[in-house]
C-alpha cells in the first residue's frame, strides 16, 4: 500500500507562504505531471464542557466535519473520544506525530452535498454541546505525479473560511507526499477495514524515512523552511490519477487529515 506523509506548516499573519515557491521549484526540476486540483474543507467543532474555566483541556473531544477532493463524492464526519485535546508537539527529524496510542475516532461518510445541512444542524440543533472552533479551506491547491507516478505531491494554502465580510485568512501549508509503493494489496480488499484504525496503517520506518527525506530536500533545494512544521504519517490507498474510484473510502486518509487538522486549532 501507498506511504503518506502529511506536512502541516502553521504560518503567522506576517509569514509568506511558501506554497507557490515549492510548487515552481518543483515543476522546474522534477518531471511532474499535474493532476486535478487539490480541494479541502475542514469544519471543527469542540465540546462546550470543555471551554469551561478550569477543564483539564487533554480530555476534550472534537467533531470534524471534512471534505476531500480525492474522494470528489463523500464527505465525512468525525467525533474523537476524551483524550484527544492534547495536540502534538513540532517534529522532529527522528520522531514521527503519528501517536502509538491513537485517540478513539469514530468516522461515518455522507454525500457531499449534505455537508452544509449537517454543519447547520450541529451550529443550531446541538449548539448546547458542540462549539464551532474553526473552519479552514484549500480552494484551490496543486496536485502532481512525479517520475512517472512513483510520487504524488499536493500542496496548498490552508485559509480560514470566510465569514460574512471577513476576508480569508492564512493558517498555513499542507504539503502531503505518499509513495505509491509496489500495487501488491487490492483496493477492495484494503477499503473493507471501514472506519476503524487498524496497526497496518502504520507506515514503517524505511518509508518514513523516504518521505522524510523527499520533504527535506524539496525544501532545501528550493530554499525554503519547513521548521516548525507537524507531521503525520499513515498508509492509504492508490488512487488513480488523483482521486478514488467512486465507492471506495480511504478511511485512513481520512483519519490522516482529521487528526492532523484538529491539531490546527487544538
Amino acid at each position: 500500500m501507498p506511504s503518506t506523509a502529511l506536512f502541516y506548516l502553521p504560518l503567522a499573519p506576517t509569514q509568506t507562504s511558501p506554497t507557490s515557491t515549492l510548487i515552481s521549484h518543483i515543476t522546474r526540476t522534477l518531471p511532474a505531471d499535474p493532476l486535478p486540483p487539490f480541494i479541502l474543507d475542514h469544519r471543527l467543532f469542540v465540546d462546550t464542557s470543555s471551554l469551561l474555566p478550569n477543564t483539564d483541556t487533554s480530555k476534550r473531544s472534537f467533531t470534524s466535519i471534512l471534505h476531500l477532493s480525492q474522494i470528489p463524492h463523500d464527505s465525512f464526519i468525525g467525533t474523537t473520544g476524551a483524550g484527544a485535546g492534547a495536540a502534538a508537539p513540532p517534529s522532529q527529524p527522528s520522531q514521527s506525530t503519528t501517536p502509538t496510542t491513537e485517540p478513539s475516532l469514530t468516522i461515518t461518510s455522507l454525500p457531499s452535498p449534505a455537508t452544509d445541512t449537517l454543519t447547520q444542524l450541529i451550529g443550531t440543533k446541538l449548539q448546547p454541546q458542540w462549539a464551532h472552533r474553526q473552519s479552514v479551506i484549500i480552494d484551490n491547491g496543486t496536485s502532481l505525479s512525479l517520475h512517472d507516478g512513483d510520487y504524488t505531491v499536493r500542496i496548498g494554502d490552508l485559509k480560514t473560511s470566510p465569514r460574512g465580510n471577513q476576508p480569508l485568512s492564512l493558517r498555513g501549508t499542507i504539503l502531503e507526499v505518499t509513495y505509491n509503493a509496489d500495487k501488491d494489496e487490492d483496493v477492495e480488499e484494503a477499503a473493507t477495514d471501514g472506519a476503524t484504525a487498524t496497526a497496518t496503517a502504520r507506515v514503517g520506518k524505511e518509508d518514513e524515512t523516504l518521505l522524510r527525506g523527499v520533504v527535506d530536500a524539496l525544501a532545501e533545494s528550493a530554499g525554503v523552511s519547513m521548521a516548525g512544521a507537524r507531521v503525520f504519517f499513515r498508509k492509504t490507498l492508490r488512487q488513480e490519477r488523483g482521486k478514488l474510484p467512486r465507492g471506495v473510502t480511504d478511511w485512513d486518509l481520512v483519519r490522516l487529515y482529521m487528526t492532523a487538522l484538529r491539531g490546527s486549532r487544538g
